[in-house]
């Protein structure tokens, strides 16, 4: 009974700290503006999102993830998530795939 307690314990501490994201965002540039009924960080900002799976080979290519749809060609904000999931996924694999989940907001293209 005590085994299955502390096994209990560590999962789900590992479930817990296997869930992260992290933001990116530049200083300068504006982004570019949408109505949204967002209500998070990402507010009032045109958000795209891409879910995908990176392969992993010996040898790697120079982009594996191309974002294409910015017309000014920069990014304003970019956030990555990692998931429990995507771990799984990444262990299962041997570490030959990875799920990457990206949400990103370009620059505001000047006139």
């Amino acid at each position: 009974m005590k085994l299955l307690k502390t096994t209990l314990a560590l999962l789900s501490i590992f479930i817990l700290i296997s869930c992260y994201s992290v933001r990116l965002k530049v200083a300068n540039g504006q982004a570019e503006p949408c109505d949204t009924e967002r209500e998070d960080a990402l507010s009032g900002l045109c958000v795209r999102a891409m879910d995908t799976i990176v392969k992993v080979k010996t040898i790697t290519d120079e982009n594996p993830i191309n974002i294409r749809d910015c017309e000014s060609g920069a990014l304003h904000t970019l956030e990555y998530k990692n998931t429990f999931g995507g771990i799984l996924l990444y262990l299962a694999t041997f570490g030959r795939k990875r799920t990457v989940k990206v949400k990103y907001v370009c620059i505001k293209e000047s006139n």
